[in-house]
């Protein structure tokens, strides 16, 4: 009969502790992913000019879920680490334009995005905040008719992921809607004319 010395029990436990241990994986958080939701056709924004480019700032360029707490450091951006937009933020708000009722005309509409955050003015009140880039275009002569900075914010319902997605869902919306009201008006005082 073989005995094991007590000093060969204590030498060996802390390895098969550690075994064990080593075996227990902490569980991998699942990522939630975003978007705005089915976009209807009335719920998308219509322009009287063809909307010749939409694009985004290279620091948006990602499908990070980003934010500012206001309160502490304006300048400094964080995303969330457990939550992601499904697509670009810019293929997002492209799916909100109507481009089946656009008249052709002797101009069109350059927009940029240049903001795309959910904006803490304390730890549990938000707000999503989109600002757009606008410029219309001579299409001839491609020249820079007129350009503008269009911002549009929304208040957040929730101090999380799902407030701040709901929150740039409303604000890119009237964004769009103000880019459009804006194009229409400096068109018609542009003198764009309508082409075939």
């Amino acid at each position: 009969m073989r005995i094991t010395s007590p000093i060969a029990i204590l030498l060996l436990s802390p390895i098969a502790l550690s075994a064990c241990v080593s075996s227990i994986k902490p569980e991998a958080k699942q990522l939630d992913f975003y978007d705005f939701g089915l976009q209807s056709a009335t719920q998308r924004v219509t322009f009287n000019l063809p909307v010749a480019e939409l694009n985004a700032s290279n620091a948006i360029q990602h499908s990070n879920i980003r934010y500012r707490l206001n309160y502490k450091n304006p300048a400094q951006i964080f995303s969330y680490a457990e939550s992601r937009w499904s697509t670009l933020p810019v293929d997002l708000v492209r799916q909100k334009i109507d481009k089946t009722n656009a008249s052709k005309s002797s101009c069109s509409l350059k927009l940029q995005i240049v903001a795309f955050d959910q904006v803490f003015d304390t730890a549990d009140s938000s707000h999503g905040i989109v600002q757009l880039q606008a410029s219309i275009i001579e299409n001839r002569s491609r020249q820079r008719i007129s350009t503008t900075l269009i911002s549009a914010q929304s208040t957040a319902g929730s101090a999380d992921a799902k407030g701040g997605v709901n929150a740039l869902d409303t604000a890119s919306t009237a964004a769009l809607q103000q880019a459009a009201d804006w194009a229409s008006a400096t068109s018609a005082a542009a003198d764009c004319q309508p082409s075939s």
